[in-house]
């Protein structure tokens, strides 16, 4: 076989490679603008915008100052450290801010209820114990994180 220089080959004409050849600045500059700034945008929006990670629960006032929390079984393993709960409460205005109140126990035993496991969270509720009554129902959140989108990807 005859070793043959590719290099030296020419493909087009030269009508073809000076249309090729002329690249619309305008548009590149725009391109490379528009582009840029929707990178930084997402970048900005990663290291700003909260994700948080919460759990849905059921909860019921046990005395004046203590609200039991119902949370389900399969959550158990997030409770290793200090969690925080946002709380809502039966017969409150919709308008009326959530109250927040740390967990300050837990019972790791199981707790059926028809198909459902739980568990049981104490919060106290402390200042709040005077506008509240012993068995009135509450919806809960628990915040088992509240970190932004770049800290959740990255794990950091």
């Amino acid at each position: 076989m005859e070793n043959k220089n590719f290099d030296n080959i020419e493909l087009r004409s030269e009508k073809v490679r000076h249309i090729i050849g002329i690249v619309p600045p305008r548009l590149v500059r725009t391109g490379t603008v528009v582009i840029t700034f929707v990178v930084v945008a997402l970048a900005i929006a990663f290291y700003t915008i909260h994700y948080p990670i919460t759990i849905e629960a059921q909860g019921e006032m046990e005395g004046n100052d203590t609200l039991i929390v119902r949370v389900p079984y399969k959550y158990l393993y997030l409770f290793d450290e200090q969690r925080n709960v946002i709380v809502n409460y039966e017969g409150r205005d919709d308008n009326d801010p959530s109250s927040v109140y740390p967990i300050y126990s837990y019972d790791d035993r199981l707790l059926r209820m028809g198909e459902n496991n739980y568990f049981l969270a104490k919060v106290c509720v402390g200042a709040d114990s005077a506008r509240l009554q012993s068995g009135q129902k509450a919806e809960v959140r628990i915040v088992v994180s509240d970190r932004t989108l770049w800290q959740q990807i990255t794990n950091s």
